[in-house]
């Protein structure tokens, strides 16, 4: 028993645990708050709000261009400073080009979706505070505010779910939905900045040459680290394109909710267990040249957590969608016990995928992100070409993704035991 407290005791394993307590309430709120949602909006509106919200989950995770990824590992603390303004001024450009670019195809161009032309403005503003929070993520990590990181996701899951239910209630619709999710994103960020606002104005007078050279000694994020993060990303948000040019808005409303109560809890879940393993791996990298060590038990705590998580997904997702979400809703049961392997899959390797930055191999990992999305254009152009149903589609993409990742997790393991 003292072996056991002894353990969960330990910074590895208590930072771990102080994260997903707040990851497993916060998602809690959301499956609570899920039925609701599908009483309360039509499946075309949550499918427009999939869609929208699909620039934020394609651009979000290289808003920064990946320099945010610098402030956990820079050895020298003095080029934090350079290294946080670049990253705002980075942010704030890419928000504006990609804001405009998507948008104006999606919300202007085509003609279906001219009266959510507002979803423009949302967009920008939704990248705008996914740069600040990623780089305020990093701050914190760096110095290991776990329970600040917790407490503030805590945070903006209440307010999005209380605000989307309240505003639908008050048949605001597509609009309700976004502003409840922008306000969540804003929640928390007076909170999680505490530490670095003591420092702003060190960092305001970060001069451009400061930044130039901080920008010349993380050059491979930039150039590989972020084209592999958009690939990733990319792959997962074409899905909820693919769907909607092969199958169309309804459907698309189905499998958003399916992706709520599957994919988001667990791709956040992994990416709270990732920060605790980044910081730890590249600190046992920098003392023994190899990280084994942190990559064996993080494998061996995101195992115990996948499996029967997808067995029971697996197993009871239809019936308990058809209770929870009402008559109709079943389907999206369907595609959660299809989608739960393959989502299971890639949590656990997700999480482990920082490895392959702990040991500076961003070009291996372009290459296996790209495989994603040569996968998704496969599995769309097979199922266009083919006829498929939406479930045959979804069956092809978990089949095709669950390869990929296990050559991805394997590749991972190999750098774990460093040179030799």
């Amino acid at each position: 028993m003292n072996k056991i407290k002894k353990i969960f005791n330990e910074g590895f394993y208590k930072s771990i645990i102080t994260l997903i307590t707040g990851s497993i309430f916060a998602q809690a709120l959301t499956i609570l708050v899920a039925p609701l949602l599908t009483r309360i909006y039509s499946p075309e509106e949550l499918g427009v709000y999939a869609l929208i919200l699909t620039a934020e989950g394609i651009f979000g995770g290289i808003i920064c261009a990946r320099y945010d990824i610098a402030i956990v590992t820079e050895p020298n603390k003095k080029r934090l400073f350079p290294l946080i303004k670049l990253s705002f001024l980075i942010t704030i450009v890419l928000s504006l080009i990609f804001a405009i670019g998507y948008g104006s195809y999606y919300f202007i161009i085509k003609t279906e979706y001219q009266n959510y032309s507002y979803a423009i403005i949302f967009i920008f503003v939704l990248l705008i505070v996914n740069g600040l929070m990623r780089v305020l993520e990093s701050y914190n990590n760096r110095y290991k505010e776990y329970k600040v990181m917790t407490s503030v996701y805590v945070m903006k899951s209440l307010t999005q779910n209380i605000g989307s239910v309240v505003l639908g209630i008050l048949k605001l619709g597509v609009l309700g939905l976004l502003f409840s999710h922008t306000v969540g994103m804003l929640a928390g960020l007076k909170k999680q900045s505490m530490t670095m606002r003591s420092k702003m104005k060190d960092i305001f007078v970060s001069n451009k040459y400061e930044m130039i050279d901080v920008m010349k000694s993380h050059y491979r994020l930039p150039i590989y680290s972020a084209p592999a993060t958009f690939a990733n990303r990319f792959s997962y948000a074409s899905i909820s394109l693919f769907i909607e040019s092969l199958f169309g808005l309804a459907v698309l409303g189905f499998y958003s909710i399916s992706y709520k109560f599957l994919g988001l809890p667990l791709t956040i879940m992994s990416n709270n267990i990732a920060k605790v393993f980044f910081q730890e791996a590249s600190r046992e990298y920098d003392q023994t040249g190899m990280f084994i060590k942190s990559f064996k038990r993080t494998s061996i705590i995101l195992f115990l957590i996948s499996i029967p998580m997808v067995l029971i997904l697996y197993f009871f997702s239809p019936l308990a969608f058809e209770i929870a979400f009402g008559q109709g809703w079943k389907e999206a049961g369907v595609y959660v016990q299809i989608l739960a392997p393959m989502f299971g899959i890639r949590f656990v390797v997700n999480t482990v995928a920082y490895g392959l930055q702990v040991v500076k191999k961003q070009q291996l990992e372009l290459m296996l992100q790209l495989l994603f999305i040569i996968s998704s254009i496969g599995c769309f152009i097979l199922s266009k070409f083919l006829h498929f149903n939406i479930n045959q589609y979804l069956l092809s993409i978990t089949t095709v993704f669950s390869l990929v990742y296990i050559i991805y997790f394997f590749s991972i393991m190999k750098f774990a035991y460093g040179k030799s």
